[in-house]
């Protein structure tokens, strides 16, 4: 996928959909994400996420997960989803230690216990 694109990429749905395992109110919005930005920080990236009808009657709140693994990031990954009137606004995905990540995902794993 592209750079650019305006939705989430695997990556990122992968992190989301292990995080509704245990947060399940989150996945209705999953499909209906759209990008706004996308920052890549050297030890991580940030993406921010408009989502059509959240409920104010939901509370703000944040979820996060660990044990993803990535070639050529020894430390593993974790991620933080930052989530407003109980749907995702922004993902914060980070190295483990100061190992520096390019954005590539490709053969990435989430542990069974993330």
């Amino acid at each position: 996928m592209r750079p650019g694109q305006i939705e989430p990429n695997d990556f990122e749905l992968a992190i989301l959909e292990r995080m509704a395992r245990g947060s399940p109110s989150i996945r209705p919005y999953i499909a209906k994400l759209h990008v706004l930005s996308r920052e890549f920080t050297g030890v991580g990236s940030y993406t921010k996420f408009r989502v059509e009808n959240s409920s104010s009657k939901l509370v703000d709140g944040r979820l996060s997960i660990g044990l993803i693994s990535m070639p050529g990031v020894p430390n593993g990954m974790g991620a933080i989803l930052f989530c407003k009137n109980g749907a995702p606004e922004l993902l914060e995905i980070y190295t483990n230690g100061d190992v520096l990540w390019d954005g590539v995902f490709t053969g990435f794993s989430i542990g069974a216990n993330a």
